[in-house]
């Protein structure tokens, strides 16, 4: 089954389209007249993303544009990508932005998350996955199906090929919340065996810190080779929120370089975790 690209992909790609236009200086009738297989209709069409974007066409557009060659690659190269989970693509009822995450986090060469009340969920263990998941309004797919999926994004961390780089700034308070006594002993332990993998950073954020910028609400940076295309995922009650403008992702990238500053540093962080999951046993 063809898995789709994400959405905010699109949306970015019909972005670029209608910049390098106008970097150029070009109206959409003198592109429709040069660029073969292009319309007026077309072009409007794939400038505001409201039709499947094909390979070929934004390759041809950008040539006409002289994208750099670089850029040009990655971006043809995201909607011919084969790499994303096909697995994925039997829980159609799931959020469609988070399924947006799952197929990013697929072809993402780095994530920086902090969270403040839960363990991130490419570090979560099944047991403490199931307790928060069971708390919420579940209707379809189950529980346990949602178990699996968030399970399955993990891999992305043990891939052999250029798997995941992770770095995660999780609050204290999440540490000892959430889930039941062994439960979360056990996941501050699977947290502890995480941090061991060489692409996986843990810190802790002290209940005792001074005000930083995490303060404003839990959010993940999704980085790519190419660093235009960096994102940024808020997270809220009623699901999150996509920050795509560079300018934008830029401020959250600085933000989370104070946030690591911040928190305590990795031993620190690791001996807190330690001590929390010794306590629970």
């Amino acid at each position: 089954m063809a898995i789709a690209v994400p959405a905010v992909r699109y949306r970015r790609i019909a972005a670029e389209l209608r910049r390098l236009r106008e970097l150029r200086n070009l109206s959409a009738e003198e592109v429709a007249d040069q660029v073969d297989g292009v319309n007026l209709v077309k072009l409007s069409r794939y400038e505001n993303a409201r039709v499947q974007l094909k390979p070929d066409v934004v390759r041809a557009l950008l040539d006409f544009y002289e994208c750099d060659p670089d850029l040009k690659e990655v971006l043809v190269e995201i909607l011919r990508d084969k790499r994303r989970p096909g697995w994925v693509a039997g829980f159609e009822q799931l959020n469609p932005l988070y399924t947006d995450l799952i197929r990013l986090e697929e072809t993402a060469a780095g994530v920086k998350s902090y969270e403040s009340a839960y363990i991130p969920g490419l570090l979560q263990t099944r047991q403490y996955a199931h307790a928060i998941i069971s708390s919420g309004v579940i209707e379809s797919p189950s529980v346990e199906e949602r178990v699996d999926v968030r399970i399955n994004r993990q891999s992305v961390l043990t891939r052999a090929e250029n798997p995941l780089k992770l770095w995660a700034v999780i609050h204290e308070s999440a540490l000892t919340m959430g889930a039941p006594a062994g439960v979360m002993a056990d996941q501050l332990d699977k947290l502890v065996q995480f941090s061991r993998l060489p692409n996986v950073t843990v810190q802790v954020m002290s209940a005792m810190a001074p005000p930083h910028p995490g303060m404003t609400g839990p959010y993940s940076l999704l980085e790519f080779r190419q660093r235009d295309l960096d994102l940024v995922l808020l997270s809220g009650l009623f699901g999150g929120n996509w920050v795509e403008d560079p300018g934008h992702v830029d401020i959250y990238r600085t933000a989370f370089d104070e946030i690591m500053a911040t928190a305590l540093d990795l031993d620190q962080s690791l001996s807190l975790i330690a001590e929390k999951r010794d306590k629970l046993k």
